[in-house]
């Protein structure tokens, strides 16, 4: 994937320990097999919870926007089933 995302004007408004995670995250999602894609998510999800990292609705409106800009079509799917995953978790 494409990391001009984090030059984006929107994403640079955001806490450079969200920007950080989310680095993580994308390395961590490229290397997961794909048997495995929902286990790591939940877990990378988990972990932003222990470190007090939460994602405004707004924010991840504006990183999902920016991240689909900057992918390939085939990855863009992966991301709105994440986004899709996200609301329901922030909804429990």
């Amino acid at each position: 994937m494409n990391t001009d995302w984090r030059a984006d004007p929107r994403v640079k408004e955001m806490d450079p320990e969200k920007i950080a995670f989310l680095e993580d995250l994308g390395t961590q999602i490229r290397r997961t097999p794909r048997s495995q894609m929902l286990n790591r998510f939940l877990s990378m999800t988990a972990e932003a919870g222990r470190r007090g990292i939460s994602f405004t609705d707004r924010e991840t409106d504006i990183l999902a926007g920016v991240l689909m800009e900057h992918m390939d079509p085939k990855d863009r799917g992966k991301v709105e089933m994440f986004r899709m995953l996200s609301r329901r978790m922030g909804k429990q």
